[in-house]
C-alpha cells in the first residue's frame, strides 16, 4: 500500500512540473511564417478598382486584380526590411479610408495589419503603412517591361 501512494506522489509531482512549465512566458509573439501579415484592398472609384494584395511576414505576396490572380512572388529586399521592421513593432490594426462615402464613385482603401508587436501605431503610422501598401500594389501591378 505504501508503494501505491509513492507512485501517486511521483505522478502528481511530474504533472505539477509539466503544468508549471506550460504557464511560463515564452519568446515574444512573432508572425508565423507564411501567415498573412498585411492585407490591402482598393475597391471602387471612377476606375472601378477591385484590387487585393496579401503579404506574408517573409515578404511573400499574392496580388489579385478584379478578383483574378495576377501575380505571386516575394518582395525585394528593401520592401521586406520595411515590412519586418513594422512586424516587430506594430500591434494589429485596421484602417479604412473612403474618398466619397455613400456617394458615387466612392473609392475605399483598407489595410488590415495582423502584426504581433506591442505598440499600436498612431494615426500617421497607420496612414504610412496604408500608403506603403498602395505603392507596393502599384509597383507589382505595373505592366512588366518586355526585353527589346
Amino acid at each position: 500500500m505504501k508503494r501505491h501512494w509513492a507512485l501517486w506522489g511521483i505522478a502528481l509531482l511530474l504533472a505539477s512540473a509539466v503544468l508549471y512549465a506550460c504557464d511560463q512566458p515564452g519568446a515574444p509573439p512573432t508572425a508565423e511564417p507564411g501567415a498573412v501579415l498585411l492585407t490591402f484592398e482598393r475597391i471602387g472609384g471612377i476606375a472601378a478598382f477591385d484590387d487585393r494584395l496579401a503579404l506574408a511576414a517573409g515578404g511573400e505576396y499574392h496580388l489579385a486584380r478584379r478578383g483574378q490572380l495576377e501575380r505571386l512572388g516575394t518582395l525585394g529586399a528593401e520592401r521586406r526590411v520595411q515590412l519586418q521592421s513594422w512586424a516587430g513593432r506594430f500591434a494589429a490594426f485596421t484602417l479604412t479610408l473612403e474618398d466619397n462615402p455613400n456617394g458615387p464613385d466612392n473609392m475605399k482603401r483598407q489595410v488590415i495589419w495582423a502584426g504581433a508587436g506591442k505598440t499600436l501605431p498612431n494615426e500617421a503610422e497607420q496612414h504610412a503603412v496604408l500608403d506603403w501598401a498602395a505603392a507596393v500594389l502599384d509597383e507589382l501591378g505595373a505592366p512588366r517591361k518586355q526585353p527589346p
